[in-house]
């Protein structure tokens, strides 16, 4: 009896006290950390705590994964060019498409570079990736960047690692509806990862309107860069321009590893009406595909525009392709346009080298060095002739190199 009695007692003498636990910074004589402030995404202010269930709380609204610091991949293309930090890619930035890397001035965020790519829209040019580079040296854990980045974004929805050798690569990943945001972070296998770059893309839109039943998919990954529509002749046709590249992989350029075995495509399509029991559907008038294993001589389209080259008030198709070693440059040239409902052949210009292109009203210019160390160049002037449907030779003229 005694042995029940003092059980009992000790065990409400427990419950009238119970155990205080003593946090961590107490025990080892620190205070906590205080908050540090978010230097990459901005918060939006945090809403009052109201009663209730905590299911039932207001939580704040994410922030879309689109900034990063002084970056926003959904500023206007003219204000993002007129930064202060961008002089550097000034000549570059004025292109209406493009892609180019640019040195940062030193600032808080540790970026050393910005690779980006761009394209142009029916309102103007738009920012479609944006590659954040950090400086080596001052690069920041990639713990610290994640905590910060999940601060904002939420928990990323991809997490890999990847291991090459004696080197460890992390990726974390956030999207929304229109944006995608990744992490790079490295490391030797046996030390603490750093973060690398963070690259903010644009995601691709679905086609919409007339254009949902128009589904060329020549090869994986196929991503429409552009779209046009064109009424010639009171018929509608499309002029579609689709690459195997990612956004970021554009914006990297040739730096990507992707990138010299790029697959493009190029197509004009009709839309022919429905007739009888079958309903209206797209019909290819002309393709190009190039890059992959039956690609001979590897190129890959290096621009295409709809506009009025002949000066006649309807709209031509211009492709340019370049070869694997000619860069920004283009080996070959087609104009095209429709007449009379039939695909017409303007000017088709191949075996071309390093060529650069200059599109006039009714000619077009094409200059071409004359040999690998610039020994002058062949510039070849083509006008249209109305009587013959076509751009025809007018001039050719050589120049010498500069400095003789």
């Amino acid at each position: 009896m005694r042995i029940l009695l003092a059980m009992a007692g000790l065990a409400g003498a427990v419950h009238a006290s119970p155990h205080q636990k003593s946090p961590r910074e107490a025990i080892a004589g620190v205070q906590p950390p205080a908050a540090r402030t978010d230097a990459t995404t901005s918060l939006p202010p945090a809403p009052p705590v109201q009663a209730g269930p905590p299911q039932s709380r207001p939580q704040p609204p994410p922030v879309p994964p689109r900034r990063f610091g002084r970056f926003d991949l959904d500023m206007p293309f003219a204000q993002f060019r007129a930064m202060p930090d961008l002089a550097d890619c000034a000549a570059a930035l004025a292109a209406p498409a493009g892609h180019a890397e640019c040195l940062l001035p030193r600032a808080p965020d540790n970026l050393a570079r910005i690779q980006l790519a761009w394209e142009e829209t029916r309102t103007g040019s738009e920012l479609t990736a944006l590659r954040l580079v950090f400086d080596p040296q001052l690069a920041p854990p990639l713990t610290d960047l994640e905590w910060q980045l999940t601060r904002g974004w939420g928990p990323p929805l991809l997490e890999q690692l990847r291991r090459e050798h004696d080197q460890k690569f992390f990726t974390l990943q956030w999207e929304d509806a229109d944006h995608r945001a990744t992490l790079e972070a490295q490391a030797p296998r046996d030390q603490p990862s750093r973060a690398l770059a963070v690259v903010l893309e644009r995601k691709q839109v679905p086609l919409s309107g007339e254009f949902t039943s128009l589904h060329p998919r020549p090869f994986p990954n196929f991503r429409v860069r552009w779209i046009r529509r064109i009424d010639w002749e009171g018929q509608l046709h499309a002029v579609l321009w689709g690459t195997s590249l990612t956004p970021a992989q554009e914006a990297m350029g040739e730096q990507s590893a992707a990138w010299v075995a790029q697959r493009n495509y190029v197509g004009i399509w009709k839309l022919e009406p429905a007739s009888g029991a079958r309903p209206r559907r797209w019909k290819p008038l002309w393709e190009r595909i190039t890059g992959g294993d039956d690609d001979d001589q590897p190129q890959r389209v290096l621009y295409v525009d709809a506009r009025d080259v002949t000066g006649d008030g309807i709209p031509d198709v211009v492709v340019e392709l370049s070869c694997e070693t000619c860069g920004a440059t283009a080996d070959e040239v087609i104009v095209k346009t429709i007449r009379a409902g039939k695909l017409v052949d303007l000017l088709a210009k191949r075996d071309l080298y390093r060529a650069r292109v200059e599109l006039g009203t009714g000619q077009v210019r094409i200059r071409e060095p004359e040999g690998e160390d610039d020994q002058g160049l062949t510039v070849s002037t083509y006008a249209y002739d109305r009587g013959k449907g076509a751009f025809v030779l007018a001039r050719e003229e050589r120049t010498a190199p500069p400095g003789r």
